[in-house]
């Protein structure tokens, strides 16, 4: 080709290589902020990663992934996060909130100082802690999102019979449901378990009254259950979330363990085929000798404060303590709490799913501090660290929305930005979650600081 015709050629290429870069070069709009060198557990389940980029806008995650893949726009405020993991925030659909309303509140920002960024309470409200929830639920700053199940439904003379709706025909058990629902809750609660005199357990025509109607009404029902039967019956009228075990600590006579609590396969078969969910709240079992065992951990200034001060007081004794693993049974109930992990385990390997509950807010699990202490347990029972911190984020977000998917528990482009910055790998150790260095609720860093009770 003659010299002089490839000058317009030539020509031509720069133009288009101009251009093309043009198109690969236009400006990307900065962030709000970006958590940059982390490992990242996104709660997906999937492999960590270990030089991570999260990119957050209007308090959703915008991206998270590689450094190599996911690029910080000019103009970002960027955390150094080298050398830290980043969780999800926690998700516990298991808590109660005793006390006047402010009891309430200080007992939900110590769920949020210890990164639960959303709980559930599950049927001890009131009207008044219900619009609490509400608010928490719309977006308050210095509380976790809230879930709640108002007022649960127990039977004259039955658990927790003192505060809850007892319904003694179908027509007043549907009549009390939508009565919660008109308050705005999201859930019905059941207590069906035994009391001291048998009987008194919510007969289960009433049972399936409360299921209809609760979904007529837009409500997810969710039980107690300490019976397979009990499961199996409710499972057949359409409820599939229980809280607790089948397992019970101890048998009808209430000072012999258990011999063999070990679920039917017809049972965790049928679990699985109604897309069943557990939240199976350990803690609230071990924890009635957990600190006579290990006394050190009351030397916590964050877990005093969160502990309820008559519990605080009771295990600080000496004597207390050792009267407690001196009584008669003590092993046995150890025995049984086993039973109980191995009932945990064999739901996960069934393909069953395992969500966090704690029961906190019951006198032995403090608010918070037992969402941390369940993870161990979980991990104690057989599931990995991984597997673990799934069932306290994904999992439970999955279970939590009455309508619709959760928009939260995952750390995935789109979703809420609910995360914990941990001073330690929780996946050499599950205790690490415990080593909070900052917590993030839809997008903003909470201010730790002020939400503990003062001395």
């Amino acid at each position: 080709m003659p010299r002089h015709a490839a000058v317009p050629v030539l020509a031509l290429l720069a133009v288009a290589l101009l251009a093309a870069c043009g198109a690969d070069t236009e400006p990307v709009e900065p962030a709000d902020l970006a958590i940059v060198g982390a490992r990242l557990i996104d709660g997906t389940g999937g492999d960590p990663v270990a030089d991570a980029v999260i990119l957050i806008d209007d308090g959703r995650v915008r991206a998270a992934g590689p450094s190599d893949a996911v690029e910080v726009p000019d103009g970002t405020e960027v955390v150094d996060a080298a050398g830290k993991t980043v969780i999800p925030g926690l998700v516990d659909l298991h808590a109660h909130y005793g006390g006047p309303v402010e009891a309430t509140e200080q007992a939900l920002r110590s769920q949020l100082y210890y990164g639960v960024t959303t709980t559930r309470s599950i049927g001890s409200d009131t009207p008044a802690k219900v619009a609490l929830m509400l608010e928490a639920h719309a977006g308050r700053p210095d509380l976790p999102r809230a879930f709640t199940a108002g007022l649960g439904f127990s039977y004259p003379g039955g658990f927790n019979s003192g505060f809850t709706n007892t319904p003694t025909t179908e027509e007043d058990a549907r009549a009390m449901v939508r009565e919660q629902a008109a308050l705005g809750v999201h859930y019905t609660k059941m207590w069906i378990n035994e009391v001291a005199e048998p009987g008194l357990k919510i007969p289960p025509e009433i049972r399936a009254a409360i299921v209809d109607e609760s979904y007529q009404n837009g409500l997810i029902p969710v039980a107690h259950i300490n019976e397979e039967a009990d499961g199996v019956q409710l499972l057949e009228v359409g409820l599939n979330e229980f809280m607790h075990t089948t397992v019970r600590t101890f048998g009808p006579g209430g000072g012999v363990p258990m011999e063999d609590p070990v679920p039917s396969q017809a049972f965790l078969d049928l679990c699985l085929e109604k897309s069943c969910g557990f939240a199976p709240t350990l803690s609230i079992v071990q924890n009635n000798w957990h600190f006579a065992e290990h006394p050190e951990l009351l030397d916590d200034p964050e877990l005093r404060a969160v502990m309820n001060p008559r519990v605080l007081e009771r295990w600080s004794d000496e004597e207390t303590r050792a009267a407690v693993l001196a009584a008669d049974g003590f092993e046995g109930r150890k025995m049984s709490f086993r039973h109980m992990q191995d009932f945990v385990k064999t739901l996960h390997d069934h393909g069953i799913q395992v969500a966090l509950g704690t029961d906190s807010g019951t006198p032995n699990v403090p608010m918070g501090w037992g969402t941390h202490h369940e993870l161990e347990l979980y991990v104690e029972a057989g599931l990995t660290p991984m597997e673990t911190l799934v069932a306290a984020t994904a999992t439970g977000a999955g279970r939590v929305p009455p309508v619709g998917e959760a928009d939260f528990g995952t750390l995935t482009a789109g979703m809420s930005a609910d995360l914990i910055v941990l001073n330690a790998d929780p996946l050499a150790d599950i205790r690490n979650t415990l080593q909070i260095d900052r917590v993030m609720l839809r997008g903003e860093w909470v201010d730790r600081d002020a939400l503990l009770p003062s001395e």
